[in-house]
């Protein structure tokens, strides 16, 4: 157990270090004095918005009861994700293993229901995405001041966003994988993966139950992730009210839009380091006509991150959680749960 626990810290402190070495800490630095205590405001924001986030997990897992034990074992599992998924690829989806590992190991909760909720959960994530932007989008349409390429770009984006978003929504909600196994399942191949098609069945059924049945707790999850993306604007607006330049509210919106499309585009590299910085000197030099304090705002993003990421790395030491044991404990669970 103590090997184990060494070895997860020493991972952990690689990745950190590896973070921090692609942070630039002279200006980090000088961005930190220059805010004062409007730091500890931005982190504020940020843990609300990571409860508001753990809440509207909890309503996607069925085995669970709405108290505030399970709410703050569901925070603690988010914690540690998160911190996996600012390091890996794909970082919406990098934690995805290590929360389902937790729920089955410490909780009992199974990997289907626990691939499900995370499924359902990212999906709302990104619906609610959509109508955030949209609102993002039509506020740079009534800004006479905005350059039109600015508007383009974001209105094409948001079209291509809303057309794979809604699309895999449907693809859920009409259970087109489950449509697609029957198919397959009356050919030689599909005899063959009958265990398989069976549990995708089961699985879309735990979707499709959750959007016709539990409609309240669908409804509840897509309000409690649109609140999330305009506490992201908010944090924006107070970042740049301490960096000495403040903008108005629907301007941070517009910002935060603009930057959550780049974020979007480019969510395969792992805490998309250096696309988050580009997107911000962008975005902020069209409102501000100063690129530098989009970087600034990027570097005090990054500042909420490495603290969030220590504190998942602390709770995931707790945990007894090294790499390789959750991929060897995961590859067992699933076997024996495919039994």
């Amino acid at each position: 157990m103590k090997a184990i626990k060494f070895l997860y810290l020493l991972v952990g402190t690689g990745l950190l270090v590896y973070v921090l070495s692609e942070t630039d800490l002279e200006l980090l630095w000088s961005n930190l004095i220059a805010t004062g205590w409007g730091i500890f405001f931005v982190i504020a924001i940020y843990g609300i918005a990571f409860w508001v986030d753990t809440v509207a997990w909890q309503f996607t897992l069925p085995s669970t009861r709405l108290n505030f034990q399970w709410l703050y074992d569901l925070w603690k599992v988010r914690m540690v994700g998160a911190a996996f998924g600012k390091v890996l690829p794909f970082s919406a989806f990098g934690g995805a293993p290590v929360k389902g590992y937790l729920l089955k190991k410490h909780y009992g909760i199974s990997y289907r229901e626990g691939a499900a909720s995370i499924i359902l959960i990212e999906s709302t994530h990104l619906m609610s995405m959509v109508f955030f932007m949209a609102s993002g989008v039509l506020l740079i349409h009534l800004n006479p001041d905005f350059p039109e390429n600015y508007y383009l770009f974001s209105k094409l984006s948001l079209a291509a966003l809303a057309i794979g978003i809604f699309g895999f929504y449907f693809i859920q909600r009409l259970k087109i994988t489950s449509i697609a196994g029957g198919w397959l399942s009356r050919r030689a191949l599909g005899r063959r993966l009958e265990k398989f098609l069976s549990h995708l069945q089961e699985f879309d059924g735990r979707l499709v139950q959750f959007y016709t049945e539990k409609r309240a707790y669908f409804f509840g999850a897509l309000g409690l992730n649109l609140l999330n993306w305009y506490l992201g604007a908010l944090e924006v607006y107070i970042i740049l009210y301490f960096l000495g330049h403040p903008i108005s509210i629907a301007e941070s919106i517009i910002l935060e839009t603009l930057v959550e499309l780049v974020r979007a585009g480019t969510f395969f590299i792992p805490a998309t380091l250096g696309t988050q910085e580009a997107a911000f000197l962008l975005a902020t030099k069209a409102i501000t006509g100063e690129p530098a304090l989009g970087v600034a705002t990027a570097l005090m993003r990054r500042v909420r991150e490495i603290v969030w990421f220590i504190l998942g790395l602390a709770i995931g030491w707790q945990y007894s959680t090294s790499p390789s044991d959750l991929a060897q404990a995961a590859q067992n669970e699933m076997t024996k749960d495919s039994r």
